[in-house]
């Protein structure tokens, strides 16, 4: 598979402006002025812009809005610092700076931010936002057409008519060096979720960002005829059902709660509970009955509500940009319960920070990430969402991309883990999308999700977890469902093995390799030399929506619970095993990745693989009792570890990463510190 580098700086890992040659400036009236020596903008002209699908120039005096974001003082000086800061052994590992240092060591001097104020203030535009990340400008197109060197029309498209550049934007040289991108002037930038209900249900729209999970009720049963589930994998067998592979197969677990996913993975023990670890949520939105949803599934489940303090939210419904670019509101509660229940199960003396951002567009997706950054109001912080950079249309620009990986460099550099759902659409490849549910349909080509792929984050990935009759740890496959049925609910299961329908992200990004992949990751998955690739995901947790985690929260004014899968599961509970890691150590982790690889001979890791000894000979199934009311589709059949492109292989791989954490992986950090 041949795949595109995302160009930029010298480190590999900065800002994506081209170098620049001189580009011939534009006025309203198109006509040429003396060339000024110019840097191209690589990228910010996507490809659904063509002159065959032109509808002709944006009208000159029609107020436009963008957004320019900005990099950082000395690139290169703050990758080597982050490399330094971050890798075991090294003399400045761990000593973090605060964001006042950080911004006075890397952030853009007054000066610098004066002369891109006068770069665009010049070309008539007005200032409306001057953050720490981006100058937010406004004004006609005839003056954004001479800020960037291009006009704007509209073109048509199969998605209706979207305005973008005619070419690429261009900045002038002398703030070249200071701007990472200009975001706003074609198709806005959304995530999707990365989770699902248990319930198979049609795939949310793929254009925009949207939740890791999708909000569901489960089906009502007839009174009498609850539907079937096991305590523990085997438990119960579908005597009354066809085989399949020539076997009875067992019903499917019911949905784990905290407390058993804590017992399986051997967290939560005395002295490991995320005491004094602060964890932030990140998605879009807010629910209005958080967090008497958490405190009430808590309490229903055995486990203890939150403490008064112990759970806050950043939240303005007065600022939600609601529009057709996004699900609405209430359907990302189920994600923000599933979120929160996760990171509070996991870590139950964790603080919990819920940052609801105002959309699920980048722009607002990006603002909530940095106000917890620029603030250090965490120590981690879970995301579970993810989008795909190669798409059609293309949305998700090299500028921008580049502008998310400064949020990450900064949050590194302050002593923040960000960690990142890997997807759930496998290798996301066009075949994949054609019959998964959690895909992009829109995707182009086989990658790594973003900003999963990012260097500078920890990319989680799914498992399918089985425990023991005594609730421990059994064994774990890959998430990957392959799902058959009995069509019109009668007669054997069809079709064998399955259609491929649920399963871990992972795969080679766009990024070349870090430092702490190498000798880490086999050259066959990465690639040699220049052209090797950051692979992910880098671990992995129970997150198959087989064999699902229970999520309470209210729907229509009622509460209840119900089933949810993905690595939107899988992520929140990683990042709270982070938290009670970092308790037991006492100091915080930031940027985790050097870490955990070079823990991958340390015996602390369970080596997931597509079919682990524990779980015996022939294909792992399971059987999921959707209940009566699922009338034909009642039972559905699973084929377990069958993730789509992505094999489970002894050491790393790309479905697993390094694994999930064993009951050795808190005691060694109780013991190494």
């Amino acid at each position: 598979m041949r795949l595109r580098h995302i160009a930029v700086a010298a480190t590999a890992l900065g800002s994506v402006i081209a170098a620049g040659s001189p580009v011939q400036a534009r006025t309203a009236t198109d006509q040429a002025v003396p060339a000024t020596p110019r840097t191209v903008l690589q990228g910010s002209h996507p490809d659904y812009a063509t002159s065959r699908q032109d509808l002709g120039a944006v009208p000159a005096a029609q107020t436009l809005t963008a957004r320019v974001y900005l990099g950082s003082r000395a690139p290169v000086a703050l990758t080597a610092f982050l490399q330094s800061v971050t890798t075991p052994g090294s003399p400045d590992y761990r000593h973090f700076l605060s964001p006042a240092q950080y911004q006075q060591r890397f952030g853009l001097t007054a000066a610098q931010r004066r002369s891109a104020v006068r770069w665009l203030t010049s070309s008539g535009l007005r200032v409306t936002a001057d953050t720490l990340h981006y100058l937010q400008v406004s004004g006609p197109e005839a003056a954004m057409d001479r800020a960037l060197g291009t006009s704007i029309h509209r073109y048509g498209t199969a998605w209706g008519p979207l305005q973008a550049p005619v070419q690429d934007a261009s900045v002038p040289a002398a703030v070249s060096a200071d701007v990472v991108a200009v975001d706003g002037l074609s198709a806005p930038a959304a995530a999707n979720p990365a989770s699902a209900p248990a319930t198979p249900a049609s795939p949310a729209p793929a254009s925009t960002p949207t939740p890791t999970t999708a909000p569901t009720t489960a089906p009502t049963p007839t009174p009498g005829d609850d539907p079937v589930c096991s305590t523990y994998l085997g438990q119960q067998q579908a005597t009354t059902l066809p085989p399949a592979y020539g076997r009875t197969v067992p019903y499917a677990t019911c949905p784990y709660t905290p407390a058993q996913l804590r017992k399986a993975y051997s967290v939560g023990t005395p002295g490991a509970t995320g005491r004094g670890r602060t964890i932030a949520i990140v998605d879009a939105y807010g629910s209005a009955t958080m967090p008497a949803d958490a405190d009430q599934f808590a309490v229903g489940t055995g486990d203890r509500p939150f403490r008064p303090g112990q759970y806050r939210q950043q939240v303005d419904p007065a600022g939600w940009n609601v529009s057709s670019n996004c699900a609405p509101p209430a359907s990302w509660a189920g994600e923000q319960a599933l979120d929160i229940e996760m990171a509070h199960g996991y870590a139950p003396d964790a603080s919990v920070l819920y940052v609801g951002a105002d959309s699920c567009l980048d722009s607002d997706l990006m603002a909530a990430e940095a106000s917890v950054i620029d603030s250090r109001s965490a120590d981690l912080i879970s995301n579970s969402w993810a989008e795909i950079i190669h798409s059609q249309p293309g949305h998700l620009t090299p500028g921008l991309v580049a502008a998310w990986n400064m949020l990450f460099q900064q949050a590194a550099a302050e002593g923040i883990g960000v960690y990142f759902a890997a997807g759930d659409c496998g290798d996301s490849s066009p075949s994949a999308a054609q019959t998964a549910l959690n895909c992009d349909p829109q995707t182009t080509q086989a990658q790594a999700d973003f900003p999963s792929g990012s260097p500078w984050v920890t990319s989680v990935g799914g498992t399918t977890l089985a425990t023991d009759s005594r609730g421990g740890y059994a064994w774990e496959t890959s998430m990957g469902d392959s799902l058959s049925i009995r069509p019109d609910g009668t007669g054997a299961w069809a079709p064998i093995p399955g259609v491929f329908t649920y399963g871990g992200g992972g795969g080679p990004s766009d990024f070349p390799q870090p430092w702490y992949q190498r000798t880490r990751v086999p050259a066959a998955l990465a690639g040699s030399g220049a052209t090797a690739h950051r692979i992910t995901p880098d671990v992995s947790l129970e997150g198959d929506s087989a064999l699902p985690v229970l999520v309470g929260y209210t729907v229509d004014g009622t509460f209840g619970t119900v089933g949810y899968g993905g690595t939107s599961a899988a992520t929140p509970g990683f990042a709270a095993v982070q938290a009670d890691a970092e308790q037991e150590t006492g100091h915080s982790f930031g940027f985790a990745n050097p870490l955990l690889y070079s823990l991958d001979r340390a015996g602390v890791f369970h080596d997931v693989t597509e079919h682990p000894a524990a779980a015996g000979p022939g294909p792992l199934t399971a059987v999921r009792d959707m209940g009566a009311a699922a009338g034909d589709l009642r039972y559905i059949l699973y084929t377990l570890g069958q993730d789509y492109g992505l094999p489970a292989a002894p050491g790393y791989d790309e479905a697993t990463g390094l694994g999930s954490p064993d009951a050795a992986y808190l005691r060694w950090f109780r013991t190494h510190g």
